[in-house]
């Protein structure tokens, strides 16, 4: 005969399985390039990595078409070969992701999808009149990105109606300005595109929609600052700054007093966030790579030659540091993890100490959930364990993984060949045993940081959100004691 107390404890022992079961997996989202506005890569997800399955696979009818075509074959003053790639902002379609959508832009067809999360079903597509080659920003149900057609857009995120739309160029010289210059189209990748393309994408923090639009340093360029809302300039921290001898291309980086704007083949130059004037480049190589730190770094590459990733003072502009050969870097609190094209390591940056170092075959993409480091290479995905750099699990795609995201349990991969293929923990949730225990067993993956189901990056000086306050929500702080904000 059963004990009485029998069916409580196979309730008990169902709930805390489903419970460990969850917890990893409806906790953060990705609501902009590399998660939030510092672009660090870093989400507050444990993902169980050895249960990754792939779940659904969307395939373009065409190939990322990059704005650029790579690096010269090798510098034949210097003699050397294997050059880093430093316009490479764009070789896939990145893609951001809440708790029930995937967002991409497409520079093959001029399109923004949305998908659904679970299926990879598509629910509506948006098509611009130019390429479309960063990830979208999602904030208050509106998604923002830019296009090689000069505008910077605003779209209904549930729906993908056109909420607003601006011309950086023709706003900055008046409503009447349609000269010859504002239409004139230049060949660029095979394409007819205005003097400004939108390729910094549209970042929005504190209700302010910000984006540049720029390409050649002998033409104008234009930095901007719109009401997220409606695209119009309404208060003193909106503008359209007018620029010289610009190049800006790449995602922008944002902390609470600056921007950070990439350059191509120079140096990151930084603005102030507040009224858009310059505070001039920073020193180191060129490159599309940027993170900016909790502490007031900036870290900016791959560089000039065989490449490197420069650390500099944000105030001061001065170098801190470089990393040689480095790719891409993440940072979460006092642990920098950097990728290079022969290896995988982790340091403590603050203390200078080395963590682990193990050799990878996978250069191209780098994000962290809390217990892994996932890198993308040619035709794979591998996870790392974050505590001793051992590889835990490796997945198959089809082509280069140049970039890869997390969001509520999901790892969505995107590939050089236009593939979007999503990964999910998989497998059944452990059955009842025929005779359970006087005690419930202990809940699987102990100690998981949950941090709610919809995330924000507080600023101290505001907050950027996807606008959805179930949840706790979690902080990087930019402000450092001995330092004050970046």
């Amino acid at each position: 005969m059963k004990p009485p107390g029998l069916p409580i404890m196979k309730c008990l022992y169902l709930f805390a399985c489903f419970a460990g079961y969850c917890t990893g997996l409806l906790s953060d989202d990705w609501l902009t390039y590399r998660h939030d506005p510092s672009r660090s890569g870093v989400s507050r997800e444990n993902i169980e990595a050895h249960r990754l399955s792939p779940i659904w696979t969307w395939q373009s009818s065409l190939p990322p078409a990059s704005a650029w075509s790579g690096p010269a074959k090798w510098d034949a003053y210097s003699g050397i070969r294997g050059l880093s790639a430093m316009r490479n902002y764009d070789p896939v379609f990145s893609v951001i992701a809440t708790d029930r959508r995937v967002y991409f832009g497409s520079s093959a067809d001029d399109s923004v999808r949305c998908l659904d999360l679970e299926s990879g079903e598509v629910f509506w597509t948006f098509t611009a009149d130019g390429p479309i080659r960063i990830a979208p920003c999602f904030s208050y149900g509106k998604l923002y990105f830019g296009s090689d057609d000069g505008n910077a857009y605003c779209l209904n995120a549930e729906n993908g109606a056109l909420v607003w739309k601006i011309h950086a160029a023709q706003l900055a010289g008046g409503d009447s300005t349609e000269g010859p210059e504002r239409s004139r189209l230049i060949m660029n990748n095979g394409r007819g595109i205005p003097y400004w393309p939108v390729r910094s994408g549209v970042t929005v923090v504190d209700d302010i929609a910000y984006f540049a639009a720029s390409m050649l340093p002998w033409k104008e360029s234009y930095l901007c600052a719109v009401d997220a809302a409606t695209g119009e300039r309404t208060s003193d921290k909106h503008y359209i700054e007018t620029l010289s001898g610009q190049t800006m291309e790449g995602a922008m980086a944002v902390s609470p007093n600056r921007l950070v704007v990439p350059q191509g083949r120079v140096a990151p130059v930084l603005f102030n966030r507040s009224d858009g004037s310059s505070l001039g480049a920073l020193k180191g190589g060129g490159g599309c790579f940027v993170v900016v730190s909790p502490a007031g770094s900036v870290f900016h590459g791959p560089g000039n030659k065989t490449g490197w990733i420069t650390s500099s003072e944000a105030r001061t502009r001065e170098t801190i540091a470089t990393y040689e050969g480095g790719n891409v870097l993440c940072l979460d609190g006092d642990e920098s993890v950097l990728l290079t094209n022969k290896y995988l390591a982790a340091t403590n940056y603050r203390e200078k100490k080395l963590l682990w170092k193990v050799e990878s075959e996978t250069p191209h993409a780098l994000v962290l959930a809390q217990n892994i480091a996932l890198c993308g290479g040619l035709d794979q995905i591998v996870a790392y364990d974050r505590t001793n750099g051992q590889a835990l699990w490796r997945g198959v795609v089809d082509g280069g993984v140049y970039d890869i995201a997390i969001s509520n349990g999901k790892v969505l991969v995107s590939t050089d060949t236009g593939q979007v293929t999503c990964f999910a923990a998989r497998g059944a949730i452990p059955s009842i045993p025929p005779d359970v225990p006087d005690e419930a067993p202990p809940r699987r993956n102990p100690g998981v940081h949950h941090a709610g189901y919809h995330s924000s990056v507080e600023f101290s000086s505001g907050t950027f959100r996807g606008g959805k306050e179930q949840g706790p929500g979690w902080r990087i702080p930019f402000s450092d004691p001995a330092r004050g904000p970046v």
